[in-house]
């Protein structure tokens, strides 16, 4: 199950045609068992933008990722963040009778994921720099939270051929769930500095 670069590529291309709405973007994707293994790979390439984004955002520096301890929260609270959707899938899609989709939304989730992460970063970096000085910052980060939000509900609603509100309730999930890990690492990693 060596992921190639073809694989890469189609999976980011296909999550960037969904990111313009082109539901053409699903035949990008492996839809496979080995597909939606080989699909968790985007989860490697996001994680060293995740550690420099915990970093850049905490304002501890480098410190806090160095150390042992807070390396080891952080990088276990990026893997459960990231596998929570796929988890939650296997057990809510076969009672919504959508158990044959679920490599199509495993496999989508993770690329569309990574797109997601690395606008994120974006988003770090022009705060760090100070190019979105005062209110504006504020009204840019709440814009492209929401258009992360929006692009994570059509994602699911394409791939799981789903009903609006039912992927609306998956990303609304997802946000919740997510944020309060995020808030659980965050307060492990402070009590160990």
């Amino acid at each position: 199950m060596a992921v190639s670069s073809g694989d890469i590529i189609r999976g980011v291309w296909g999550a960037w045609r969904l990111a313009k709405r082109d539901v053409g973007g699903m035949a990008m994707f492996d839809i496979s068992p080995d597909g939606a293994a080989k699909s968790f790979f985007a989860a490697v390439l996001a994680f060293p933008l995740y550690l420099i984004m915990a970093m850049l955002v905490s304002g501890a520096g480098w410190s806090r990722l160095l150390q042992p301890w807070p390396l080891l929260v952080e990088t276990l609270g990026f893997v459960i963040g990231w596998i929570l959707m796929p988890a939650a899938l296997t057990w809510i899609l076969p009672r919504l009778g959508r158990s044959g989709r679920l490599e199509e939304g495993i496999v989508t989730y993770n690329w569309a994921q990574l797109l997601i992460t690395v606008t994120q970063f974006g988003l770090v970096l022009l705060f760090v720099a100070g190019l979105l000085p005062g209110p504006l910052s504020t009204v840019v980060g709440l814009g492209v939270a929401l258009l992360c939000y929006l692009y994570e509900g059509f994602v699911l609603k394409t791939a799981l051929e789903v009903e609006i509100m039912i992927a609306a309730g998956l990303v609304v999930a997802d946000v919740l769930v997510s944020r309060l890990l995020a808030e659980w690492v965050d307060l492990i990693v402070q009590a160990s500095l």
